[in-house]
C-alpha cells in the first residue's frame, strides 16, 4: 500500500488481513492521509493505525512536535492524557522518536482507556536543510489490547519506506 496524500510518497504494508484501509473522513478523522482499522470482537474497540505528515519550516524540535501531538489529544477532549514513555532514535538527516501515550476518551458513547504508540519522524530536505517533512505514524488501541497491538504496529513500521521521487515530479 502507499499514500500519495503526503508531502513525500510513502509505501507500507499492513500487519495482516485483520487490518483494512478506511477513508479517514468516513470516521471523522481529518488530519490523516491514511487510516487502517483492525477487526475486533463485537462491542470491542477497533484499533487504528494512522499516517499523517506535512512540511515544517519552523525551528520546533521533534520533542516539541511530539508534545503537540499529546496536547492535541487534550484539545480533542481526551482526559487523563499522560506521556508514558519517549525515546529518540534515527539519524541526523532522518531523526525520529517514539512515544507511548495514555488517555481516557469517550468513543461511541463508551469511556475507553486508550493507548497510543507514535513514531514521529523528520526527513530533512537535502536541498534546503531549513525545511523538513515530519511524518507521524500512530497506533491507537485500548490498554487491554496494547500487548497484542504493539508487535503488529512494529511489523507495520518495519515496512514503511519513503518512495524515491522521480526526476521532474
Amino acid at each position: 500500500m502507499s499514500s500519495t496524500a503526503l508531502p513525500l510518497p510513502v509505501r507500507f504494508a499492513l500487519p495482516d488481513d485483520a487490518w483494512a484501509p478506511v477513508d479517514p473522513e468516513s470516521l471523522g478523522v481529518r488530519n490523516a492521509a491514511f487510516l487502517a482499522v483492525r477487526d475486533a470482537a463485537a462491542g470491542e474497540y477497533h484499533p487504528t493505525i494512522t499516517v499523517s505528515g506535512g512540511w515544517r519550516s519552523d525551528a520546533a524540535s521533534l520533542e516539541q512536535i511530539a508534545d503537540e501531538s499529546v496536547e492535541k489529544l487534550r484539545v480533542e477532549g481526551a482526559e487523563e492524557v499522560e506521556l508514558l514513555q519517549r525515546r529518540s532514535l534515527g539519524t541526523e538527516h532522518a531523526p525520529a522518536l517514539t512515544q507511548a501515550v495514555g488517555a481516557v476518551a469517550t468513543v461511541e458513547g463508551r469511556r475507553q482507556d486508550l493507548r497510543q504508540a507514535q513514531v514521529v519522524q523528520g526527513l530533512v530536505d537535502v536541498e534546503d536543510p531549513a525545511r523538513r517533512v515530519v511524518m507521524i505514524y500512530t497506533l491507537t488501541c485500548t490498554y487491554r489490547q496494547w500487548e497484542q497491538m504493539v508487535p503488529e504496529f512494529q511489523a507495520f513500521m518495519a515496512t514503511v519506506e519513503v518512495v524515491p521521487q522521480q526526476p521532474g515530479s
